[in-house]
């Protein structure tokens, strides 16, 4: 009988240190402002929106460049950081016409939103970038606001998301896209996993981490296999993220596993870079139609107008490993975690972060979870190698998002990771 290895139950149970998360938002509700926070819009447009299509999940808050002055401020909740020393609001941004912007301003306040203190100016690019600002000098009161300003005339677009106000000086990771279903491919052997909705940029990283790369499309009975395995999966009509990219060479397409260029199926008049050579718009990488299987080159977004529903493609050669499947995560909920193509009869460990999806370099590849973790009591996997248990979801944790991972003892190899929000 294989023995427990030294590595996983260290990781899984090694102390951390403590973090303290004050506020998260991601608009993922679909209300901008959501409920808790506030807009102060000074009357000559919408101001902040709903709006997706640059950063994360389904929706973000968005500001256009409309015409006429524009003081319009998004303002968070009041804060209780009277436990707090170190403090910092982060936010995932996404930023357009960098050149015509007037002011994104990050305030605190201590009057609910009557008065502002100014902490950062940002100055980023065009482009998705990290933006945090350092509040350390409010811990210790009660009642802070963070709020996000937007002046100007015709000034530049304004995205934000993933609002997070924690202890950390370092931005949190976006969740990598969940998996919504695994097939192994009959005419290859090799395993495929969709991916949630995401850009093409977050889903071949979160392929990566899953020890392969968006799907490599080699001839035309594949690409009807992906077209017609998850191009409608659970009855919604999907785009899927492929791995052919030119980011490199503009006009150059690659494979993202490094495989050479053969078999190509673009739709015509494809590939057409419409958007030409800008590098937050430009058209430089590849897409298949959920229905009809033709390929188009697209900008690195996770929906448009014409594709509401992108999602990556994941492959992986070899003989289909372990797999993880997280099910009905909803606070006040039964919670099934499982497992299945497990070495039959063997010991299965797992666990849940709470901070992030790691990589933690082991010596059996990498562990997706973020310290500090928590390990759920092992399953043993039946006679066909599953495996499942549940676990009671507490009540009040709705949009929380958490980080799973499993390892088959009996092969000594990770599953995928699986990353969810509670609902």
């Amino acid at each position: 009988m294989r023995t427990l290895p030294w590595i996983l139950p260290i990781l899984l149970a090694a102390p951390a240190a403590a973090q303290s998360t004050y506020l998260t938002e991601d608009f993922e509700s679909g209300a901008v402002p959501p409920t808790g926070w506030q807009e102060l819009n000074n009357g000559n447009n919408v101001g902040w929106e709903p709006s997706s299509g640059n950063l994360f999940g389904t929706t973000e808050a968005w500001h256009d460049d409309f015409t006429g002055w524009n003081d319009n401020t998004l303002v968070s909740p009041q804060l209780d950081l009277r436990a707090a020393s170190a403090v910092f609001a982060h936010c995932s941004q996404y930023v357009w016409y960098a050149s015509w912007r007037d002011h994104h301003f990050v305030h605190v306040s201590l009057d609910n939103g009557v008065t502002f203190i100014n902490i950062v100016d940002d100055l980023a690019g065009d482009g998705v970038s990290d933006l945090t600002a350092d509040i350390s000098a409010y811990g210790g009161v009660n009642g802070v606001n963070v709020a996000y300003q937007y002046t100007g005339d015709y000034a530049s677009e304004w995205s934000i998301d993933n609002v997070v106000v924690n202890d950390s000086s370092t931005p949190p990771p976006p969740p990598p896209p969940a998996i919504l279903t695994t097939l192994v491919n009959p005419a290859n052997g090799h395993t495929y996993h969709l991916l949630d909705v995401s850009n093409w940029s977050l889903a071949e990283a979160t392929a990566v981490s899953l020890g392969g790369h968006l799907a490599t499309v080699d001839d035309a009975a594949e690409n009807t296999w992906i077209e017609t395995s998850f191009g409608n999966w659970g009855g919604l009509s999907r785009t899927l993220w492929i791995g052919l990219n030119d980011v490199a060479l503009e006009g150059t397409f690659v494979w993202a596993d490094g495989t050479p260029v053969g078999y190509t199926n673009w739709n015509a008049g494809e590939p057409n870079n419409s958007t030409g050579n800008d590098p937050v718009n430009g058209e430089d990488h590849v897409m298949i139609y959920g229905t009809g299987g033709t390929w188009n080159d697209l900008h690195d977004t996770h929906t448009s107008p014409w594709f509401p529903n992108i999602c990556g493609v994941v492959e992986i050669g070899g003989p289909p490993g372990p797999a993880l499947a997280v099910n009905n995560l909803v606070a006040g909920g039964v919670v099934t975690i499982a497992v299945s193509n497990a070495t039959s009869m063997g010991t299965v460990r797992h666990g849940y972060s709470l901070y992030g999806g790691g990589p933690v370099t082991t010596p059996y590849g990498d562990l997706l979870l973020s310290p500090p973790y928590t390990e759920f009591p092992a399953m043993v996997a039946d006679a066909n190698g599953d495996a499942s248990l549940s676990v009671p979801v507490p009540a009040g944790t709705t949009g929380v998002s958490v980080w799973f991972h499993a390892f088959d003892l009996g092969s000594l190899t990770f599953t995928n990771g699986v990353a969810a929000v509670i609902g």
